[in-house]
C-alpha cells in the first residue's frame, strides 16, 4: 500500500488530464498550448534547475549513463530491425524504433524514483534524464528524419533536433560541471518554472489521452505491440541484467536506472513524429497506452526491486 501510495499522485495527475480531455474542458488549441509550454519553458528550466544543482557526476556515474543509454538504443535498434523483418514501411518502422527508445523519464520516471528513493536519487536520475532527452532524442530524430516523408518545414525540423530539452540538459550540466550556479533572481525564477514541468506535463499527457482513441488501427497494431513490450518489459529486463553485471555507479544508480528504463514512451516523441510528420497517430497512441500500462509495470517494478 505504501508503494502505491507513493506512485499514485503521479496517475491521478494523469487521471485528470484525461478527465478534463473527455469533458472538453480545453479545445485542441488549449491541449497543444499546455503541451508547448512544457516542452520550451518548464522541461528545459526542470533540466537547469535539477542538473544544475546535482553535484558532478562520478566516473561510475557516467559509466553508467553510457551503458544506459547503449541499451536503450540497441533496443531502437532492435525494433528497426523487426520492422525491417516483417517488412514494415519505413514509417512504422521509425515510430516503432522512437517508441521504444525514449521514455518520460523526465515528468514521471525522475518524481516517481525521487519519491521512493529519497533525494539522494536525484542527481543520477536527471543524469539519466539528461541522456534520454539529449543522445536519444536526436536518435529519434535522425530516424524519424530519414523516414519523414519531407513535408516538414526546416524551421520544425530545426527544433526536432535541436530542440530546447538538449539545450536546457546542456546548460545543466555545464553548471554541474563547472559548480557555477544562476543569479540568484534567475535561479529562483528557473526554479519556480521547473516546478510546475511535471504537473503540467502529467496532465497534458492525460488530456492526449483522453481526447484520442487509444486502440491502434490494423496496421499500427505490430509496431505498438513490439515498441510497447520492449520499453516496458525489455527494456528494463536488459538494463538490470546489465547493470547487474558489474554495476558501476552502485546500486543506487542500478535501480534509478532500470525504473526510468520502464517508464512509458515520452511525450516529446509524439512532439517530433508530429513536427516530421511521421507516425503521428501512432505514436500518440503509444503515448497513452504506454501511460495506462505504466500504472501496473512501474509498479511490479518499483516491487521487485524492492521498493
Amino acid at each position: 500500500m505504501d508503494l502505491l501510495a507513493r506512485i499514485a499522485p503521479f496517475f491521478l495527475l494523469i487521471g485528470l488530464g484525461a478527465a478534463a480531455g473527455r469533458l472538453k474542458l480545453l479545445d485542441e488549441g488549449g491541449w497543444r498550448g499546455l503541451s508547448a509550454y512544457t516542452f520550451w519553458i518548464g522541461f528545459p528550466a526542470l533540466l537547469v534547475s535539477w542538473l544544475g544543482g546535482a553535484p558532478a557526476p562520478s566516473r561510475g556515474l557516467w559509466t553508467s549513463v553510457a551503458l544506459y543509454v547503449g541499451v536503450l538504443a540497441a533496443i531502437m535498434a532492435l525494433a528497426w530491425a523487426v520492422g525491417a523483418a516483417l517488412r514494415w514501411r519505413p514509417a512504422e518502422r521509425a515510430g516503432a524504433g522512437a517508441c521504444a527508445g525514449v521514455g518520460n523519464t523526465a515528468f514521471l520516471g525522475a518524481p516517481i524514483v525521487v519519491a521512493l528513493l529519497g533525494e539522494s536519487a536525484r542527481g543520477p536520475a536527471m543524469a539519466f534524464v539528461a541522456a534520454d532527452f539529449s543522445l536519444l532524442t536526436t536518435l529519434v530524430a535522425l530516424g524519424f528524419l530519414r523516414a519523414g516523408p519531407g513535408r516538414a518545414s526546416g524551421r520544425a525540423r530545426l527544433a526536432a533536433v535541436v530542440n530546447p530539452t538538449v539545450v536546457g540538459a546542456g546548460v545543466g550540466v555545464a553548471l554541474s560541471l563547472t559548480g557555477a550556479r544562476l543569479w540568484t533572481p534567475v535561479g529562483t525564477a528557473v526554479d519556480l518554472l521547473a516546478a510546475t514541468a511535471s504537473p503540467v506535463a502529467l496532465v497534458a499527457l492525460g488530456g492526449l489521452i483522453g481526447a484520442q482513441r487509444l486502440l491502434p488501427d490494423r496496421r499500427e497494431a505490430g509496431p505498438l505491440t513490439l515498441a510497447l513490450g520492449l520499453k516496458l518489459a525489455a527494456a528494463p529486463l536488459l538494463v538490470w541484467a546489465v547493470f547487474h553485471w558489474g554495476l558501476p555507479g552502485g546500486a543506487e544508480a542500478a535501480t534509478v536506472a532500470v525504473m526510468l528504463a520502464g517508464c512509458p514512451t515520452a511525450v516529446n516523441v509524439f512532439v517530433q513524429a508530429r513536427a516530421f510528420g511521421v507516425f503521428e497517430a501512432g505514436a500518440a497512441r503509444a503515448v497513452g497506452l504506454g501511460a495506462v500500462l505504466s500504472l501496473f509495470t512501474l509498479t511490479l517494478i518499483a516491487g521487485w526491486l524492492g521498493h
